[in-house]
């Protein structure tokens, strides 16, 4: 019996952001998939998560641990030591620090922007990444990527050889909500008159560079322009830069942070927002460009190699250095004709893309490392 133990702590995760969005919407695409007669697989978890419900040959696999830190290096390795799998999945965290040298991983490196753009991080979490990403090239026998361009990263940062990297590209998270919300008004926003991003807001999302474009189209548009700016999520490393900026721009009031929204309060402010900005310096993959897509919302992103993997020509594309040419490409979208052009291409651009795909090319790895075991 062939037993793929896969690191499932994701699940547990309270306000899940894309790498747990990722682990979730991979595993349910996952169970669809019928097993073979001779496999099983096994959930680690730290406490089992509510709403799950597990296919025939899935079960949990509860790992305890007393410290609220550690699970990882502790308990998980403790049980690749001495219970092992036939194969271990790690699709959203580090590889536990200990294993057997025999035992089958598979991992997930969603991005090495932190050796791409040092400057965007915090010093402190640059060695750590780097440490983690070394420890999951050293283990793992196949790491799968969401992009070419991390797979490239890979081959030129780390020297690791291609045909050790499988490409697993991602697919939207959002279901489209399209219903009245009290949202707008509890925002104080009109439909079709925000620009809206939806990202962790910090230095590798490029969340300053936004504000001094929005900042620089409102001069231009003058003080009786309602256009407002949305940004939606947590504050990450560059928290300070960003709400000096807010202030020194004098664009208070036409700003709007939000914090960590749900899933439908996102989905109703894509359904309505006269765009969707996602200027990040740097990406592994970029769900949320999808998902605005989805919803119908023209995308301005930044022009770099994963952004013209995942978008195509259905986004305007624009240098992320570039406060003009964020700007000039906001104020193209307030033409009704320009947001109709790229809702249409971002439509048809969202069907490359399925979570059933990304599971049948991770069930593909996953075999094919047991195979070669």
């Amino acid at each position: 019996m062939k037993t793929y133990g896969i690191d499932a702590s994701a699940l547990t995760k309270s306000n899940p952001t894309g790498v747990e969005r990722y682990v979730h919407f991979l595993l349910s695409a996952m169970m669809k998939a019928p097993l073979e007669i001779d496999e099983r697989v096994e959930l680690y978890v730290r406490s089992i998560p509510a709403g799950i419900g597990l296919p025939r040959g899935w079960s949990w696999k509860v790992l305890s641990f007393f410290l609220s830190k550690g699970w990882t290096h502790g308990r998980l390795s403790l049980e690749m030591l001495f219970s092992p799998p036939t194969m271990l999945f790690v699709p959203g965290h580090e590889v536990p620090i200990l294993t057997r040298k025999s035992l089958s991983v598979v991992t997930t490196l969603h991005d090495v922007a932190f050796r791409t753009h040092r400057d965007v991080y915090d010093p402190v979490a640059l060695h750590r990444q780097d440490l983690a990403v070394q420890r999951a090239i050293s283990r793992a026998r196949i790491l799968l990527t969401p992009s070419e361009a991390t797979k490239s990263d890979l081959q030129l940062y780390y020297r690791v050889a291609a045909e050790r990297i499988v490409v697993t590209p991602l697919a939207p998270t959002l279901s489209v909500i399209l219903q009245p919300s009290e949202l707008l008004r509890k925002l104080q926003i009109g439909a079709r008159q925000y620009v809206l991003s939806i990202s962790r807001l910090e230095k590798k999302k490029n969340t300053a560079l936004l504000v001094r474009a929005f900042a620089q189209l409102k001069r231009k548009l003058g003080a009786g322009n309602p256009l407002t700016l949305v940004l939606t999520g947590s504050f990450g490393y560059g928290e300070q830069e960003i709400r000096r900026v807010i202030e020194e721009e004098k664009i208070t009031d036409f700003v709007r942070l939000t914090g960590y929204v749900s899933d439908e309060d996102a989905s109703i402010l894509l359904s309505n927002a006269m765009c969707f900005a996602f200027p990040s310096v740097a990406e592994g993959f970029g769900i949320p460009v999808l998902e605005a897509m989805e919803h119908g919302t023209p995308v301005i992103a930044s022009n770099i190699a994963v952004m013209r993997e995942v978008c195509g020509d259905a986004a305007v594309l624009v240098s992320p250095n570039d406060v003009l040419a964020l700007s000039s490409a906001i104020e193209s979208m307030m033409n009704a004709a320009t947001r109709d052009d790229y809702r249409i291409r971002g439509l048809a651009q969202i069907q490359k893309f399925s979570w059933e795909t990304t599971a049948a090319e991770t069930w593909k790895a996953l075999r094919g490392a047991v195979s070669i075991r």
